[in-house]
């Protein structure tokens, strides 16, 4: 991260250990705590407010591991130079809380993502009650006496949340009770927030609204994470912040996703309109990726922009990549990072829209709208993984495709012929991108042949049926060999690190299930299942493949039978005979690769690139939308400039989460 120039990170590792101590000298027990708190694997989302209890409870020997592990982080971040930002109390109190302060104002949150009780809605202590202060302090001097301090601290109240009470004036109250907790022990204190309150609640929080919270603390010592700026920006509508400064964020990916995706265009651009906008209070440029391991190029992209005076040509800084990727220059190799330049990663639309393809689609007839990241068709994330052949299936799904199809086919071909040098051929990455570009053609493959199945159980004609879903069939063996070639497209090291961390017989079986509900259902009852989703060896195999056997079967008896088809039993019988039993195996997986990488990858071009067409992978619609798309937008604009300010903070380098 150094060598990159990264310069601040989130540095949030072992803030339960402390938490678990603040909590028992306030006079919870030990059950309040351990219902609480989730498993490992959920932990993002319950120090959010999101969820409580589900995977949990955290075992004494993960808070001690956790917090000598967090020790070893800030002693080598500091070391290097970086800025560590540390959590912050932000209201989210266990259930038990109330039993001990019957007078404070607490509220359950909302139930998120539809959650149950046992799951869900711990309480929000109203930042304004005095109680707040008292809890904020003593966490913060338990957390500096632990792990010392470089002053920036992290808390966000609202995420995902709507407060109560949207008047202005109370908004301005709860920013001000929360900057007020943290210079009460840290005068020096500067606070980080997430605007993705003003992204995720866009309705909510009115321009008045923002501002009445975005002001409500001394300019400069509060910094704000425009979180997802490639796409959805809001330092244009709030006036760069009203004054604080703010920090350009590419978010990217949800969910550690695979699927070869950027909005390199945007990023290029966007970057340099911000930092030059009149008034502008950028201080630095980000990355809020939720996972790593897929797209590498758009990271080393954006880390370079923070070093930049001006766009770079796309065209050569693409050509200098594959040299530096795979250590000596080939004319095929670039060919293929350009085909893939002008596709996959130049994504216009205006809403981040993808990864939801159908390769790893749960089953189902009909996709429902929820209005949240983790739906399946909402606008602003319509196409986040759902890709065909990892989400559930469904006779209604759509693989998200905004280039050309031709362009990743013939990319990938070009790709098979910078292997025949044999120095290519041996460098890690470029085997690497081998088996990425054979995914990336079999998840399209897996859509042309999913419309097919679709039409002939459509037109009723068993026969077509059978064929195509023996296909269908035939596309996941073959990604599961592809991805079997390389390491870091396995199950089996995932769940060999998760059981690991374990102690215990136990603890073993408890971060192994953690490990495979995350990638699956997410929850006690798949709540936003395949939101992680993973191509990967080992889950397409005993996952994805037979969910989609299963489906294809009841469409075939539908038409054997002359019935109709019930996709409410289907997915039912999906989750008791293959989603959840997954989640509860403890099957072993290889973590070793097996099998040549660029010899598969041949092998699997020459069978399924003849389906790698536009015409076979879209449906109707689909061609004219992506069309529509290939001039891209204006820049970013707005009527208003940001009023000018001055604030108090050095400007960062590089911030990257």
């Amino acid at each position: 991260m150094a060598l990159n120039g990264i310069n601040m990170a989130l540095a949030f590792t072992g803030q339960e250990a402390v938490w678990e101590r603040v909590y028992l000298q306030l006079g919870l027990d030990q059950g309040d705590v351990d219902r609480h708190f989730t498993g490992p694997a959920f932990l993002a989302w319950q120090r959010m407010g999101n969820v409580r209890g589900w995977a949990g409870p955290l075992r004494p020997s993960w808070h001690s591991h956790s917090r000598v592990l967090q020790h070893r982080i800030l002693a080598r971040m500091r070391e290097l130079g970086m800025v560590a930002v540390l959590p912050a109390f932000a209201g989210h109190v266990p259930r038990g809380f109330q039993r001990l302060f019957p007078n404070s104002s607490t509220t359950p949150l909302q139930r998120w993502n539809r959650f149950p009780d046992e799951y869900c809605c711990p309480l929000l202590l109203d930042p304004t009650d005095p109680v707040f202060k008292r809890v904020g302090t003593l966490f913060m001097r338990e957390l500096i006496a632990e792990f010392g301090t470089d002053h920036v601290y992290n808390s966000d109240t609202f995420n995902e949340m709507q407060p109560a009470d949207g008047r202005p004036e109370y908004l301005a109250q709860v920013g001000k009770a929360i900057f007020d907790s943290l210079v009460e022990v840290d005068p020096k204190a500067v606070w980080m927030i997430q605007n993705w309150l003003f992204v995720h609640d866009a309705p909510f929080w009115t321009d008045s609204r923002a501002k009445a919270l975005l002001t409500s603390v001394p300019t400069g010592r509060m910094l704000v994470l425009d979180l997802m700026a490639e796409l959805h920006p809001q330092y244009l509508r709030l006036q760069s912040y009203y004054g604080q400064p703010f920090i350009w964020c590419m978010l990217h990916n949800f969910g550690g996703t695979l699927g070869l995706y950027g909005a390199v265009n945007n990023v290029n651009r966007n970057v340099f309109e911000a930092r030059a906008m009149p008034n502008s209070t950028m201080v630095g440029t980000g990355l809020t990726m939720e996972g790593t391991g897929q797209n590498y190029v758009m990271y080393d992209f954006a880390n370079e922009l923070a070093w930049r005076a001006e766009p770079a040509n796309l065209t050569d800084w693409f050509s200098r990549y594959a040299t530096r990727r795979y250590g000596a220059s080939n004319a095929a190799a670039d060919e293929s990072w350009q085909l893939l330049k002008d596709s996959v990663y130049t994504f216009r639309e205006t809403w981040k829209n993808h990864g939801k393809y159908i390769v790893v689609k749960h089953p189902t007839l009909r996709l429902k709208p929820v209005d949240s990241v983790y739906s399946n068709e909402d606008p602003l994330y319509s196409h986040h993984g759902r890709f065909v052949l990892t989400l559930a299936p469904s006779l209604v799904l759509e693989e998200p495709v905004w280039y050309s199809v031709e362009a990743v086919r013939d990319a990938w071909q070009k790709l098979l012929a910078a292997g025949s040098a044999r120095a290519v051929r041996a460098n890690a990455n470029y085997r690497h991108d081998v088996v990425d570009l054979a995914r990336q053609g079999l998840q399209l493959a897996a859509a042309a042949v999913y419309k097919q199945a679709v039409m002939a159980f459509n037109k009723r004609r068993l026969d077509a049926l059978r064929k195509w879903s023996a296909q269908m069939m035939e596309v996941f063996s073959d990604l599961e060999r592809v991805l079997s070639t390389d390491q870091l497209f396995m199950l089996g090291p995932w769940l060999r690190n998760a059981r690991q961390r374990a102690t215990t017989e136990l603890e073993e079986a408890v971060y192994e299930w953690n490990a495979r509900n995350q990638l699956t259902l997410w929850g006690p009852r798949g709540e936003i299942k395949d939101y992680a989703a993973k191509q990967w060896a080992g889950l397409v195999s005993h996952y994805y493949r037979p969910r989609w056997q299963r489906f294809l079967d009841a469409l075939d008896r539908a038409l054997a039978e002359g019935r109709a088809f019930n996709q409410t039993a289907v997915s039912h019988d999906i989750f008791v005979n293959v989603e959840e039993p997954f989640t509860l195996d403890r099957a072993d997986f290889p973590t070793k690769p097996s099998g040549d990488a660029w010899a598969v990858s041949q092998e699997l071009f020459a069978r399924w690139s003849p389906l790698l067409t536009s015409k076979s992978v879209l449906k109707k619609g689909q061609a004219a939308a992506w069309a529509s798309t290939k001039t891209p937008p204006p820049a970013a604009s707005s009527s208003q400039t940001p009023a000018a300010h001055k604030y108090t903070t050095e400007p960062s380098v590089v911030t990257v989460l």
